[in-house]
Parts: C-alpha cells; structure tokens; sequence
C-alpha cells in the first residue's frame, strides 16, 4: 500500500505527466472497451435463450430460383413433422403479421409476431404483468413489450386494454420484458397462431408457406439425425412435387426443389450459410475487429513504456540514493510496478466513463443496440486486464531501475538505457507507425470506394423522385387505388407510378419463371411496375418499346406484353437483346421491349436477368420537387383517409440508393475513427522518442556544433533517425493495407480508381505527423547551448 502512495505522491507533483500518460492510456482504454462490448454482443448472440446449444431454427434454400440462397424460414408444416418424429420437445412458429398499432388516434410503428404457446419457454420469456398463456391462446389475445407498452399507453395500465393491429381489436392480456437486443427473434408483441390478427393463420399449413420455424431437441438427440427426416418431408410437399413436374424441375439435375438445414441459435449468428441473407455476422470481421481494439490498446501501452522509460531514467539520482540507503531489488521492482498499476487502473477507470459518455454514438456507428453491455461483471474484467496491462508495462522500467548503478547514477552519467532496450522502443514506434499507416490506407480505399459507389449512376436521374410503401397487402386494392389517385392530384406532383421494390433495396424480390427457347423454364428475378413507371422515370427502352401507359394495372395475363433487361434476353437463349424483340414465349408471353439497365444490386454483384410484368406494386414513386417536409404535409391528409391504421414513412429514391451502402459507411467510420486514434498514438509515441533522442545525443549534437555543424545539419542528423522509423513503418504496414484493400474490392464487380494514392495519402500522412511530432525537440537541439551539455 506504501508503494501505491508514493505513486499517487508522484503524480500528484507531476500533473502534466499524469495528464498525459493517464489520458493517453485512457483513450486506448475506451477505444478497447467499445469495440470489445460490440464484439461481446456479437459473441454472446441469443445467450438468453436457455439451452440455446438445442434450440434450432430450420433453413430453406430453393434450387429453382436464379440464385439460390439459404432463408431464415423453413415451410410451416414441417413443426407437426418434427414434433411427430420423437426428437423434438417444443417446437414454435414466428410470423411477423404487423408493423403498426392503433390506440385511439395513436399509431405506432411496432412489431407483431404470431407464435405457438411452447415459444416463451423455447426463449425463456415470462410475463411481467398478466397471464401469457392467456395471450397466446385466446384469439383475442395479445402480450405487449414493456416497451411497446410505453409507447401506446404511456405510464398507464396495459393489461386489459384494447389495441388495433390492422383494424382488428385485441384485448392486451400480459406484458413482458423487452427482448436483449443481442436475439435473433425481436418482437414488440406476441399473439398465438389462431389470433384473429394473423389473416393467413387458417392457409400457413396447409400451403406450406415458408416462415421462421424454432425446434428444440430432446437430450440425446442431433441435427443430423432430425435434418434427414425434414428434408424428406419437404421433398413429398405438394409445392416440391409439383415443381418437380414442372419445367423448372429439369433444370435442378437431380437436385432437391428445397434444401433443409439446422443451425443452433448457439452458432445462427456467425452461420456461413446466411450471409448473403444479410442476417448474420462474420466471425472473422468480429474477431478482427476485437485484434484492433487490442491493437490500440497495445499503441497506448507502448506510449506509456516509452514515456514510462525517458523518466526513470530522469530518476536515476533518486534509484542510486535508495540503493544506497539499502533499497533492495524487489522493492525497486514492487515500487515501479505499483506506480505503472496505479496509472492503468486510474486510466481504466477514467477509459470506462469515456466509453459510458460515448456508447450512444458507437451504438450508432455499428447500427447495435449497446446500451445495456456495461455491467459490472465487465467492469471487474476491464480493471482485471488493466492491472496485468499495469504489471506487463511496468516490466522494462522497473528492470532499467533495478540495473542502474548507484555511483554512475549519483554522478549523472547513468541516464541513458542499453542498445538493446534502445532498439526495442524504435521497433515498438515502427509497429505504431505501420499500424497507423495500414489503417489510413484501409479508411481512404474503403470510403473512396464507397463514395464511388454510392454516386455511380443507377441507370436513372434519382433528382425530385420521392418513394413510400403502400401497407402490407393492399397493392391493387381499392384503397390503394384510390390513395394513387388521389396522389396524382396533388399540387406540386407530376406523376406517380408503382413498382414492387425500389431500385435500390431488396426487400421484398419476385421471382417468375419463362420458358427458354430450348423448352426449359428459367426462374427470374421479376419486377413488378405500373404501365406508367417507365415513363415517369424518364427511361428510354434501350430495344423495341416500353409498356403503353394506357395498360390495365390490374390485367394479371400480360395482354401489354413483358419486357427484359439485356442479361433476362440471354438466360432465355437469344443471341441478343434485339433478337428478343417481337418473339413470343410459349404463344402466349410476347416481348415487347428491352429495359434499360438499372443498378437494381449497385456495384455489389452483376445485374441479374431480369423481367418487368405490368402488375400493382406497393412502392409508389412520386415525382415532385418538394422537400420532405412539405411531402409529408401535402400527403398525410390523403394517407389518413385510405389507411387509418398505417404509419406514412416518405424517403428520397437517393436516399434508397445510398442505403445499400450503409455498412461501408459505418466500415469507413470506424477506420477512421481507428486510424485517427492510431496516428495520435503513434505522434505522442515518436514525440517522447524525439524527447528522449535529443537528450541522448546532446553531447554529439553539441561536438558537432563547435566543429562548425549549423542548425540544418542538426535537423538532418535528427530527421535520419525519425526517417527511418517512418520508412520501417511504410515496409511492414503499407502491403497490409494493400492486401487487405484488394479482399475489400473483390466484393464490388466495379471498383473505383484506387491505384497507389491511398498509400501514398497514407504515408505523406505519417510524414507530417512525425514531422509536426518531432518539430519542437528538433528545434531545442538546433538551439542548445554548447555549455550547457557539456556541464554534465
């Protein structure tokens, strides 16, 4: 305890030391504690869920679709399969059925889901209030998050209060915690599978409709024995076997219709199979991030060993008093290493309230819900790992002090530390530099692609185009009708037309299948659109015509004939798009056009074939010059009289355009905020060791002014030095950074002109950082005295 008061004495006499060396290590502290609560939150995915490792959701991928991709839902009638095999305890479906609910005039934007009363012990959920069961088996029923509880009543009671979801009143029966942000199932409320709420709950079984399916597995039973009996039973569906006998069948070459596979909740986060599903993490992302968090970290502890160094040797007067006042070696080593722990732990602290102040802005950054990851078990790790930070970098100056001699101490010629020791701090500053230069060249290439990206033309002008979602299932409808209608009438708009998902997202996909002119069906990515949508996107058919506007919406027979993008006119056999003008697909489909090329996917994969059906959509695109603002408050009036229950939500097709790129954007942030923290380290870093490089070479500095050397050779002899770490730095980090940018492209079919200026940035960077670091002690060995150095 002595030795932590006279560490707390110290700093106490020397504030800007303390400053310096706590405020520094405290911002690698916060760095690492932000970036380790992301990853904690993605390591411990569904860790809520008791028995998570036997708890298993059910994958689907269909082989007949242009690209087949693994889906988190798996066909509903498979629940009774599994139940009946004897290998499964508890079984539960998860359909979502709304996103709105009305209290009184209240309409809230809230998620409702349709669940078998075996899911809250599947998930562990219990009722705060009320009686869940109740909820859940009555059709009337309905089980509110606290949350969502909030939002429609307030502080007011919820348990027995009615609510509209989609204008069917239900009684709310029990309330629950909200569900962990960290869960592959979210909710805001829950309603059993005959609620009266869910209009497909009498069709979801019996046509074998695809939806989120969870399965629990008796003890002593596997995946691998129960996948085979699902997959059977998918192969005998009537939607397998009838596409078995279809013309698509041919085309599967004695592959299944449908694959079925089982993933524990334990490991459904980080599974490789859905990833292009975009409903995972990447275990390898996550884990690299975590070495960057540890990697600042490590910066930090190099700043503070280096700066820890250039003052024990200040204090060798003071070791070579106490060694010979019979001083041993372990209380040199216990006094050091309590001063470096006491730094840490007070570093820590001050790091965690950093990290408290800045987790909202984080939370945002990584688009994560973090705000409940600082618990006390995590505080006790952070000031765990800062006491061995404390002990590891007290190491190095507690052994100069233990070396030092007391004779060549007390006569001021033991201030300068080995070669060795010497060398290991420039590799430590050349490990800074390299890891600030690899991520500066990382966050340059990454946010220059993605600017690229996001400004490539999409095929279109987005300018004045404005885009709203009809509510869910009403596209074609009389209400929907009738709102477009309306639409059109309003001043300052110009035209309105529908298509079935924006350019831009890929929410909702069609897929159709044609006959291909060698007799086989090919499946197509379809796109469903108004007879007018060409027109009001001011799009050209690059061959034959687009669709007449005086089309019937409602004419499900493609009377108006079909178009094609040119990739659509290939899959289906013609040598080219031109050819496919005019002809007619199993004497019915007549192909009146070639569509221009739209960037339906951006720069992230080629454009898929492609074909536009004159159907309803529930996207409406509205072209008009107004802003925001004024397009809510022209259309809410319109929107309130067609659609009471929904919620009107208006963007900007550019916005929907920038959206696809919205995680190369928080990428590009948070490189950058990395790389701005590594380059402060790693000045702070190569400052102390301009500090500490003057002070050893005064003399050499002073010998050569009296042979005549001017400030300019001083300046030349110090940067030499400087240089060099810098150039080392460039050799190990740049190729890291090139290789690392390369992976990155690899996901883009275009890349932006990169070249070597990323590098190159990177590096003038490092230059005018360590210049601007080394400036000050440049300029003091320019100007020192030839008496003052030479007193010593």
């Amino acid at each position: 305890m002595m030795n932590f008061r006279i560490g707390w004495r110290l700093l106490l006499q020397q504030p800007t030391y303390s400053m310096v060396v706590i405020g520094g290590l405290a911002v690698g502290f916060a760095a690492c504690f932000l970036i380790f609560s992301y990853v904690l939150f993605c390591l411990n995915f569904n860790g809520a869920v008791p028995d998570n490792d036997r708890v298993v959701m059910v994958k689907q991928r269909m082989n007949i679709f242009p690209v087949p991709i693994w889906m988190t839902g798996a066909y509903l009638p498979l629940r009774d399969v599994a139940l009946a095999s004897g290998m499964v305890s508890e079984a539960s479906i998860a359909v979502p059925i709304s996103k709105t609910m009305r209290v009184g005039d209240k309409v809230q934007m809230l998620y409702s889901v349709a669940v078998d009363p075996s899911f809250p012990a599947m998930f562990g959920v219990h009722a705060r209030q009320g009686d869940l069961q109740a909820a859940l088996q009555h059709p009337d029923g309905l089980a509110l998050t606290q949350g969502s509880a909030a939002k429609l009543f307030g502080g007011a009671p919820a348990v027995g209060q009615g609510v509209y979801i989609d204008g069917t009143l239900l009684q709310v029966r029990a309330v629950l915690a909200d569900p962990p942000p960290n869960s592959t199932q979210r909710y805001d409320a829950l309603v059993g599978p005959h609620s009266s709420a869910w209009a497909g709950r009498d069709t979801a079984f019996s046509e074998w409709k695809a939806d989120q399916l969870f399965l629990k597995l008796r003890p002593g039973a596997s995946i691998a024995a129960l996948t085979p009996v699902l997959q059977a039973a998918a192969d005998h569906s009537p939607f397998d076997e009838s596409m078995k006998k279809d013309g698509l069948g041919k085309m599967l070459n004695g592959r299944n219709v449908t694959d079925i596979r089982l993933t524990s909740l334990r490991d459904l986060y980080f599974d490789e199979d859905l990833a292009a599903s975009g409903d995972s993490g990447n275990r390898n992302s996550v884990l690299g991030l975590a070495a960057g968090g540890m990697l600042i970290l490590l910066l930090a502890t190099i700043n503070y060993v280096n700066l820890a160094t250039v003052r024990t040797l200040r204090r060798q007067r003071e070791i070579g008093l106490r060694k010979l006042l019979g001083a041993s070696t372990g209380q040199l080593v216990r006094q050091f290493l309590s001063e470096a722990v006491l730094i840490t732990v007070l570093a820590a602290a001050l790091g965690v309230v950093l990290a408290w102040l800045l987790l909202p802005i984080f939370s945002d950054l990584v688009n994560r819900h973090l705000n409940g990851i600082i618990m006390p078990q995590h505080l006790l790790m952070a000031f765990g790992f800062a006491i061995f930070i404390g002990i590891f970098a007290g190491i190095y100056p507690a052994r100069l002090a233990c070396y030092a001699l007391p004779a060549t101490a007390l006569t001021g010629r033991g201030n300068s530390e080995t070669v060795a020791g010497l060398w290991l701090r420039r590799v430590l500053t050349v490990l800074q530099f390299s890891s600030a230069m690899a991520l500066s060249a990382g966050m340059l290439a990454v946010g220059w692609q993605t600017w690229y990206a996001s400004h490539a033309s999409p095929g279109f002008d987005p300018a004045n185009l404005l885009l709203l979602r009809l509510p869910y299932e009403t596209e074609g409808k009389p209400a929907a009708d009738a709102f477009i209608e309306q639409l059109g009438r309003l001043p300052g708009v110009s035209g309105v037309a529908t298509i079935s998902e924006a350019v831009g997202r890929e929410d909702s996909k069609v897929f159709n299948s044609l006959p291909a002119k060698g007799g086989n069906d090919i499946m197509m990515d379809t796109v469903y659109v108004s007879p007018n949508w060409f027109d009001l996107m001011q799009l050209q058919a690059a061959a034959g015509q687009a669709f007449s506007t005086h089309l019937d919406p409602h004419d499900d027979k493609d009377s108006g004939g079909i178009m094609l993008n040119a990739a659509g006119a290939r899959a289906l056999g013609f040598e080219t798009p031109e050819a496919a003008v005019g002809q007619t697909l199993s004497n019915t489909l007549r192909i009146t056009g070639i569509a221009p090329e739209l960037r339906f996917h951006g720069l992230s994969e080629q454009s898929p074939a492609i074909v536009y059906r004159v159907r309803p959509g529930r996207v409406v695109t509205v072209r008009s010059g107004v802003t925001l603002d004024e397009a809510y408050r022209l259309i809410a009036p319109v929107w309130q009289r067609n659609f009471p229950n929904a919620i009107l939500e208006i963007t900007t097709q550019q916005a929907a355009l920038e959206e696809r790129y919205a995680d190369d954007g928080r990428l590009m942030r948070i490189l950058a905020i990395s790389s701005i923290t590594a380059i402060a380290l790693a000045a702070f870093g190569i400052y102390v060791l301009s500090a500490y490089s003057v002070q050893r070479n005064r003399r050499q500095i002073v010998l050569r002014k009296l042979h005549g050397a001017g400030g300019k050779d001083i300046a030349l002899m110090l940067g030499r030095e400087f240089s060099v770490l810098v150039g080392a730095g460039a050799i190990i980090g740049l190729p890291l950074a090139a290789v690392a940018t390369q992976r990155y492209l690899a996901g883009y079919t275009e890349h932006a002109p990169v070249g070597i200026w990323t590098p190159a940035a990177a590096l003038l960077l490092a230059i005018v950082v360590a210049l601007l670091a080394t400036t000050r002690h440049t300029l003091t060995a320019m100007r020192m005295p030839p008496l003052l150095a030479l007193k010593d």
